[in-house]
Formats: structure tokens, sequence, C-alpha cells
């Protein structure tokens, strides 16, 4: 399936058939998810220009929409950012691609491992970063969101951060437009190969988005 048509809005089944089209080809999830990650990281590099002191949360999701996010932290690092990794899953729950891009980190970011017993804190320390970077849901989201996630999406919502997501912003579906009870309000979206039915349907301004390629022939 070839698109060569930026502007065309794909559904989420066609954009799965892109990326199994891409896997089949010899472009691996992993590959894809890094150069998403590459992509997440040069748009707060272009952003923030000569401020790199600028403190950075990555949250990642289970899917391999928090992998895009979880790789964009050695491009973060690499930058001069100060990263945290707020992962809202246990390891054991993620994709095998996210997890291999958790592996690949090392000691590059401090990582913040979401506990009920720690909620109060870390929906607290949220609001203390200067930006931060949204990946707790992608294009396959469809239902409510519910808790602890709402408290988490709640929190980014009330934060002064300026505030990236990947791909889509967590929360709505990218099919209907519709908003499963929050969302989160991005100021920039980093979409991924191609723009999503939602955009069309919420008449989305350019000023709000970019799109980026992962690798996708």
């Amino acid at each position: 399936m070839v698109l060569t048509n930026k502007n065309h809005y794909v559904s989420v089944k066609e954009m799965c058939k892109i990326d199994q089209a891409a896997v089949r080809s010899g472009i691996p999830i992993e590959l894809m998810m890094e150069n998403a990650g590459k992509a997440l990281a040069f748009h707060i590099k272009n952003k923030f220009k000569g401020t790199s002191r600028k403190t950075i949360l990555c949250v990642a999701g289970k899917g391999n929409n928090g992998g895009g996010v979880i790789a964009s932290v050695r491009h973060l690092v690499f930058h001069g950012f100060k990263v945290s990794l707020l992962l809202l899953y246990q390891k054991r729950e993620m994709t095998k691609p996210s997890r291999f891009h958790l592996a690949t980190l090392g000691k590059n970011a401090k990582i913040i491992q979401y506990d009920t017993k720690y909620r109060k804190k870390i929906l607290s320390t949220i609001g203390h970063f200067d930006v931060i970077i949204d990946g707790i849901f992608g294009t396959g989201f469809s239902g409510s969101v519910n808790e602890p996630i709402f408290s988490i999406i709640e929190s980014i919502i009330k934060s002064k951060a300026y505030v990236v997501s990947n791909d889509i912003p967590s929360g709505i579906n990218a099919d209907t437009g519709n908003v499963g009870t929050i969302c989160v309000n991005a100021d920039h979206i980093v979409v991924l190969h191609k723009p999503k039915t939602w955009m069309r349907i919420w008449d989305l301004p350019t000023s709000r988005y970019s799109i980026e390629s992962i690798g996708i022939p």
C-alpha cells in the first residue's frame, strides 16, 4: 500500500496496514520507534534552542506509542536536557519493542515507576517539569480513560509545562475524534508518517502539529 499524498488522512486500520507492510519490507518496529523518538527530540531541541537546561518528563504507557517516547530519552540527553521517564506500567506489561528501548537507556535518565503507594507524590511531581512528552496511548486507543491514567492526564493538563504528544494526544480515538473521558491537551503533536482521521474531524490547525518520517518507504 503506497500513499504519496502527505495530506491524506489515514484510519487506524490503514495505518496498521502501512506499519505491517513496512515490517515485511525489512523495517522493524524498533527502528520506527527510534525514528519517532528522534523526531520528538528534534522538535524539543528546535523549540528550545539555547535552553537545554529545561527539565523534561517523558510519560510512557505500555504500548508502542510509549516505546517511541522511551526512545526519545537518549536523544534528549544527547542534546543536554535533563530527562526523567515516568513508566505507568511494569516492564513485564510493556510490548517487546518498548522493552527493547527501555533496555538501551542505561543511566541516561531518572526512571520513575508508577506505584499506587506513591500516587500523590508522582502526581505532584508532574507539575514541576518544563516539558512533558506524552506517550500514554497511541492510535489504537478507544473507550474510556480510567484510573490511574485519568489522574495522570489531569495532572498534565493542570501543569504549566509545554506538552508534546507522540502521534496523537492520549485519550482521543484516532478514527472518530471522540474523547475517552479526558485527553491530553497537547501544545504540539509530532504526527508519525501520515495525519490521522481525527485531525480532519477536529479541523486541527497546522500550527498544532508537524508530520515526521519514521522511515517508512
